[in-house]
């Protein structure tokens, strides 16, 4: 048979294949199959064995296209032409790996080493796509690789734990039978020495899969590393033009204007839902003290609160800085809360069980770096084994804060974070009977206590004003499943809210607290916290506040249609309520 046929048998049978798996067809993009089928009979020819060229090339594109699976099982929109692009972009790398091992000495030192890391660099994309899919049910984006890159080795090494346990085993064994079994079938490969016109043909070959290559080096599968390297050039800037943004302040900000005294405090939570705390409606007695607090007319306990993300640092990004859902303005030129405070003369101070990220600045490591006072009880900085202290060890750093009589204290717990047995002290292992729900119970309960001893101490603060409590985001528990926005569920947007006043602020912001007490039903989003910040603390810039945005105003926007999350991709009234609250 002429090699004109085989080429045209090869182009139909993969336009066949693709156009019936994807109910689709695109002659357009099928021009690269037909490129694809002249390389596969190309390699066919250059090498001494043909065979063991077509089972090498069939058993790494195999492998390669194992995440259309992936994509199969998650809720993802594919195109025939994704497909196209994608399969001929791992066959023009395929071809070029295998000319260069075809190239080499047969059974050579060098030839394993390249057969090595070779095989390493190419099979582990896919362990990894293959790896987040079984850890989160989802395709592998750019949330999910910030989250990765945001993160250190606790984390990672407890995230593996918790969510693999021994299934992270299987895939390590599965990447060393991959990666072995290339190293068996590539090492047959050898070209053909006849003449010139194979060594001509062989340079063909390559620039022709390098073109190739780089032609569909755009699919969906590298789009991940693009839109990544995109997400991290925005924060890149937004970290970059911090003093552009203080000078801005500066010369905004009037003397009149900036605030009242006295100590405000801010406390982050961390993966809270609040379908699990009882002063919220839950059956189960995790949350005594707020629920306690409840009828306290200093207290005030939203009901509807959510997240604008369900990751910490993008939804932190927009709590603390001006930038919300809500508004255009850019996210490198928005000012965070610690740098109004500082501007208007408050001593800021931020406390956090959190570790501190060492080598990769997040935004939220710049806006804490602002602080002119910063306590990081996790002193190794992306290198701890586990969290250093439970969150009570933070009552007891607050011993070591330079007090004045005009501040604003941030503290970041550590919360309700995976693992969620590691949240809490023996004592605190109340709840059994539902495994891992329960250890989320225990970290509630935890949480509540840790809350409790943190308002007594204050409450004894000369200038105490008021603490204002909430999450970065939820858990979806309820649904055994954690916070990926990949697979949203609401639960992972339903987090706690309240404030806490002192007798003296309440005297004295009666109209405040009046808006704050109407308000307790109404949607939130925390990427308003900035907003009701300035509102409690009186701060008034009018080239940053935005009365809608704010709890305290009479004016605030409570229209229940404006309000998202996922950074505007779902809008809240979607939600079709609270969950039912079960055990």
């Amino acid at each position: 048979m002429n090699l004109f046929l085989y080429t045209l048998l090869i182009y139909v049978f993969l336009t066949i294949l693709t156009t019936t798996a994807m109910h689709d067809f695109s002659f357009r993009h099928t021009l690269f199959l037909l490129v694809d089928a002249i390389l596969l009979v190309a390699g066919g020819k250059l090498v001494k064995e043909k065979t063991w060229y077509y089972r090498v090339i069939v058993y790494m594109l195999a492998l390669f296209c194992s995440v259309f699976l992936i994509r199969y099982f998650t809720p993802t929109a594919l195109k025939v032409w994704d497909v196209d692009i994608y399969f001929s972009f791992c066959l023009a790398i395929g071809n070029i790996f295998l000319l260069l091992l075809s190239v080499l000495p047969q059974a050579g030192k060098l030839k394993n080493v390249v057969l090595g890391i070779g095989s390493t660099l190419l099979f582990l994309p896919l362990i990894v796509l293959w790896g987040y899919y079984f850890s989160e049910s989802s395709w592998l984006n750019v949330d999910g690789v910030m989250a990765i890159l945001q993160t250190n080795t606790s984390e990672a090494l407890e995230y593996v734990q918790d969510k693999l346990g021994c299934l992270f085993i299987l895939f390590i064994v599965l990447y060393l039978l991959l990666t072995a079994g290339l190293g068996v079938v590539g090492n047959k490969l050898e070209l053909k020495r006849s003449s010139w016109k194979i060594y001509a043909g062989a340079v063909l070959f390559f620039v022709l899969n390098a073109v190739l290559m780089f032609r569909t080096s755009d699919n969906f599968v590298t789009s991940i590393y693009a839109e990544t390297k995109n997400y991290q050039k925005n924060y890149d800037e937004y970290i970059n033009q911090a003093e552009t943004r203080n000078q801005e302040l500066s010369r905004s900000l009037q003397a009149k204007d900036t605030g009242e005294p006295g100590i405000f405090v801010l406390v982050i939570g961390e993966s809270q839902n609040r379908t699990r705390m009882s002063a919220y409606g839950y059956q189960l007695n995790t949350t005594p003290w707020l629920a306690s607090m409840k009828q306290n007319k200093n207290m005030l306990l939203f009901q509807n609160a959510y997240s604008c993300h369900v990751q910490t640092v993008p939804a932190l990004t927009y709590a603390l800085t001006a930038k919300n859902q809500y508004n255009t303005l850019d996210l490198k030129k928005a000012v965070s809360l610690i740098d109004v405070a500082n501007a208007s003369g408050y001593q800021t101070v931020w406390l956090s069980n959190q570790v501190r990220y060492g080598s990769w600045g997040t935004p939220v490591t710049v806006i804490a770096g602002a602080a002119r006072q910063q306590i990081w009880i996790n002193t190794h900085s992306g290198n701890t084994l586990d969290t250093d202290y439970y969150d009570g060890e933070l009552i007891k750093r607050m011993q070591d804060i330079n007090r004045s009589d005009k501040m604003l204290i941030v503290i970041h717990l550590m919360g309700n974070h995976i693992s969620y047995h590691s949240r809490y002290p023996a004592e605190f292992d109340i709840f059994k009977s539902e495994g891992k729900r329960s250890e989320y119970d225990n970290s509630i309960l935890y949480n509540d206590h840790v809350m409790k001893e943190l308002l007594t101490q204050l409450s004894t603060w000369t200038g105490f004003k008021g603490l204002v409590y909430f999450s970065d985001h939820s858990e979806g528990v309820n649904h055994g499943v954690g916070h990926n926005p990949d697979t949203f569920i609401f639960d992972m947007a339903y987090i706690p809210m309240y404030m806490y006043f002192s007798d003296s602020y309440l005297r004295d912001n009666a109209e405040k607290l009046y808006n704050l007490k109407k308000a307790q039903n109404n949607i939130f989003t925390n990427d308003l916290i900035f907003n009701a910040m300035l509102g409690i603390m009186n701060i008034k810039n009018k080239t940053l506040y935005e009365p809608e945005n704010d709890l305290t105003s009479s004016r605030y926007d409570k229209n229940r249609n404006r309000f998202m999350t996922l950074f505007g991709k779902r809008y809240i009234a979607e939600d079709n309520g609270m969950q039912t609250y079960k055990h």
